[in-house]
Formats: structure tokens, C-alpha cells, sequence
């Protein structure tokens, strides 16, 4: 690859000025740490090590092919590389240059000339530390120690003392009563994520342990989003993320290593999508799985898509709306499955078979917006919440009741368990409950939203151990939730 040359001259600087957004960053060669210098005026991006520097903007050559809409778009992509240590210099030629490289996570390396400039005063004071140990070793160290310090913190949880501390954002906007309406997950580049939509139809990346915003994502949909899920997508070592949009008919698949659109489902143009999965077969396949509403029959199909957004496939049986659907792959009989908490039962699809397993009722009972499989005991087991306010576990292969257990008398919405034992649940009464599933009884209940909860998610903080996060409908807060000893 040819070396670019420089887009702008070298600029003058007595001293840092007031209106230059920076960071400081240090890169080793020949066990010699350089200090570097990532700044932002209104017009430039600069990288400066001692007196060399470059210049460039949001539409530079530098950068990659897609279009940066603004200089601060432009300017976070380069900060998040060195946020990533996938910098490095290559060579410092005759005091007159030096070649840096920079390496996305998605393309192919950008290599930079940084010219010398005599005239140029060092408004850095550049700092020549000899290491005695390795840098990546240090990092390595600290990082495990923040997960033994989460460990540590998770074992001394004890799900009755979780409380309110904070509210994340006061822009999420949750539009349809049913759950998953944001995401949580650890990526590969271990960054703990939420994901969550606001009123605007924008997708907002929110780094929890940090508390900042990472992205604002504009225009991913033209009407509301109405839930997510995520897919480690091993083979290609990148996390994706799914958004629904329950009226404009569109599932899309976006890549955080990116922040673009992969794939493209348009599931159904004549009714609504309620909710869509990722699922894994046992050739390590990965697929799209959505639900339908068909206003023109009346018969409800589930449709299996690539990620090329081709339709591989219909699962047909099934005459009412699907709130939920969720996959679960079985580890022990290499089997996919596919679950629909629907206006009535909860059923369970064999997905290779294409064909019903299980209907799991006792009754018409309402719609089931909240399914999770516990694989912790000899038993797998079927949990789902109904909208009769009633918690229900099933044996997942007969398809026989375990246990019941009453709530509310209100509609009950997103669950997730804290240890063997327990699940919170959310419910259409703003309330949050503590439920002991081994003994069928409700140990304490929380308040917090101003409107009905609807999603639950259980993290693994750094800094609190385990904690919850919680969304309520039409609420613009989202709520973190920790253990308050950890605090």
C-alpha cells in the first residue's frame, strides 16, 4: 500500500488551545512509550507525536469509503481505535517523518505520514518511558482483575437487597407493550452495551461501565423500534445486533464493529411483526426467525431467513398473534428449537423437523410475553409470564405444569432469573416483584417506573457485580438496579 500524503499543512500550537477536543494516548516502539495527541478543532482532526503531525477531516482519503455525516462522527472513529490500542508507529525515517498505522477492526489498515515540523513548539511534553514490564501484560492483569473483583462481588449478591441507583438515560422511548425493548450484552471488544430506541426512531449504543454514549444511530428505521436481540457471531468474531420494528415491517442486522446495516428482512407486508430471534442449528448455521401477523388469512407463519435476507423456510400451525418468539439451542441433543409465547398457549417448535413439539397449556389463559429455558436442574424447564398475572414453569420436553405461581392480578411482562431460585418479574401495576420460584411465593417488590415494566435484564457490572437493568412502556427512563452493599 502507498504511503498518502499529507491533506493540510502543519499548524502551530504554543499550547493547547481552548477549543480542541483531545485525547492522550501512549504507543510503544522499541520498548520506548511515545505520547500521543488525538485532538478536534471545528474544522480538523489531528494526530501529533512530539513536532510531527497531520491534519485531515471527516471526509479524508485516510479514512474508510463510507460516508462520515459530521467531523465528530469521523473524530470518534479514529479515537476508537486508539481506544483499542490498534495503533502502532512504524518508523521514524531521518527526523523527518514518521509512519504511523492504524488498524479497524473491519478494514484495512490505514497508513499515515506524520511530516516534521521544526517550527512547531511541543505543546505535548513528550514523555520517553523505558518499560520494565509489558504493557500488554499490565493490561491483561487489570482486566482480570476486574472480573475477579465482579465474581467476588457476585457471590456475596443476595437478590433481596437489589435497589434503585441511578437512571441510565432520559431519551429511551419503549412504544409497544411487549419486552426485550433494549439490549444489554458484553461484547468481544469487552464493552458492556445497552442498546435502546428513542422517540426519533434513532438507535442509541450506551457503554454502561463508562456511562457515555458511544453512537447515535439515525434513520434505521422508518417507524418505531420496538425490541432487540443480540447473536455473537463466532466464525466472523463480531457482534451483531437485531432491531424490530413491529410497523414498518423490517428486522435489520447490524454489526457494532461497523455500526452498518448486514441484512435486511422485509418478514411480512401484510400485518405486524411482534417480535424476531437469531437461531443456531446444529451445523452451526446461523438464521433469522420472525412471527407474523397476515391480516389477509388466518393462519400465522413462522419464516426462517439467511442473513442474506433470502426466506430459507415456513414453520406453519399456529392461527394467533406471537408476542414473543425465542430460540434455544439443546447442547445434549444437538437439537434447535424455536418457542412462541402467543395470545393464548406457549408452543415449542423442532426446527429441523419443521413440525409442533409442544403446546404448553392449561387453558386459554391470555397473551405470554416473557419465555426463558433453566437448564440448571436434571429437568429443563419452560418459564413464562401471562397476562392472567400468573408465572408458570413447565417441563419442557412432556409439556407438563410444574408449578404456578399468582403474582398479580394484572398482566405480567419481562422476567429474568437472579440465581436458581428467584426471577424478577415486571407487571402492567409499575410494580417489580421478587418471586421464590423453588417455594411459589413473592419475597419483596420494588417501585421505580411510572409506567408498566416491561423489560428486565440481569448484567455482570464491573464495578457492582450483578445488577439489573429495567424499562418501563412510554417511559423515558431506564433504571440501574444493584445490589446495595456493592455500592
Amino acid at each position: 500500500m502507498s504511503t498518502p500524503q499529507p491533506e493540510s499543512n502543519s499548524q502551530k500550537y504554543d499550547q493547547i488551545p481552548s477549543d480542541i477536543d483531545y485525547h492522550e494516548y501512549f504507543i510503544m516502539k522499541d520498548n520506548i512509550i511515545y505520547k500521543i495527541f488525538v485532538g478536534k478543532d471545528k474544522e480538523n482532526i489531528t494526530i501529533q507525536v512530539r513536532n510531527y503531525m497531520i491534519m485531515f477531516n471527516y471526509y479524508s482519503k485516510y479514512l474508510p469509503k463510507f460516508k462520515f455525516e459530521r467531523l465528530d462522527d469521523a473524530y470518534e472513529y479514529i479515537v476508537g481505535i486508539f481506544d483499542e490500542n490498534k495503533a502502532k508507529i512504524d518508523t521514524i525515517i531521518q527526523n523527518k517523518y514518521i509512519k504511523m498505522t492504524l488498524y479497524p477492526n473491519y478494514e484495512k489498515e490505514i497508513e499515515l505520514t506524520l511530516p516534521y515540523n521544526k517550527e512547531n513548539k511541543d505543546f505535548i511534553k513528550t514523555e520517553i518511558i523505558k518499560l520494565k514490564n509489558d504493557m500488554n501484560d499490565l493490561k491483561t492483569e487489570n482486566k482480570n482483575l476486574k472480573r475477579d473483583i465482579s465474581i467476588l462481588k457476585s457471590y456475596h449478591n443476595n437478590a433481596k437487597d437489589i435497589n434503585l441507583l441511578s437512571e441510565i438515560s432520559t431519551d429511551s422511548f419503549a412504544h409497544s407493550a411487549i419486552t426485550n425493548t433494549f439490549l444489554t450484552f458484553k461484547a468481544i471488544n469487552d464493552t458492556l452495551y445497552l442498546i435502546y430506541a428513542t422517540l426519533e426512531n434513532s438507535i442509541i449504543c450506551y457503554d454502561i461501565e463508562k456511562q457515555k454514549k458511544i453512537r447515535d444511530l439515525k434513520n434505521y428505521h422508518n417507524e418505531f423500534i420496538t425490541n432487540f436481540r443480540h447473536y455473537l457471531d463466532e466464525q466472523n468474531k463480531r457482534d451483531l445486533v437485531m432491531s424490530i420494528s413491529k410497523d414498518d415491517n423490517n428486522i435489520r442486522v447490524w454489526s457494532i464493529k461497523t455500526w452498518e446495516c448486514v441484512s435486511n428482512v422485509n418478514a411480512n407486508r401484510n400485518g405486524w411483526i411482534y417480535s424476531a430471534c437469531f437461531l443456531k442449528d446444529n451445523s452451526n448455521k446461523s438464521y433469522i426467525i420472525s412471527s407474523n401477523i397476515n391480516w389477509e388469512g388466518s393462519t400465522e407463519s413462522i419464516k426462517v431467513f439467511d442473513f442474506k435476507a433470502k426466506k430459507i423456510k415456513e414453520i406453519r400451525g399456529s392461527n394467533e398473534r406471537t408476542f414473543i418468539i425465542d430460540s434455544y439451542y439443546d447442547n445434549i441433543t444437538s437439537k434447535s428449537y424455536i418457542i412462541c409465547g402467543n395470545e393464548n398457549y406457549v408452543k415449542s417448535y423442532d426446527f429441523n423437523n419443521n413440525e409442533l413439539y409442544h403446546k404448553y397449556h392449561d387453558g386459554k389463559n391470555g397473551g405470554h410475553f416473557c419465555v426463558e429455558m433453566n437448564n440448571v436442574s436434571d429437568i429443563l424447564k419452560l418459564i413464562d409470564s401471562c397476562e392472567d398475572g400468573n408465572i408458570r414453569i413447565w417441563n419442557f420436553d412432556s409439556g407438563t405444569l410444574l408449578s404456578k405461581i399468582k403474582i398479580s392480578e394484572v398482566c405480567l411482562y419481562g422476567f429474568c432469573s437472579f440465581s436458581n431460585n428467584y426471577i424478577y418479574v415486571g407487571s402492567q401495576d409499575k410494580i417489580m416483584r421478587l418471586v421464590d420460584i423453588a417455594n411459589g411465593i413473592i419475597v419483596k417488590s420494588l417501585e421505580g417506573h411510572k409506567d408498566q415494566v416491561l423489560t428486565i435484564k440481569k448484567i455482570e457490572h464491573a464495578q457492582y457485580g450483578e445488577c439489573l437493568i429495567t424499562q418501563g412502556w412510554v417511559d423515558d427512563q431506564i433504571k440501574l438496579w444493584v445490589n446495595k452493599n456493592n455500592c
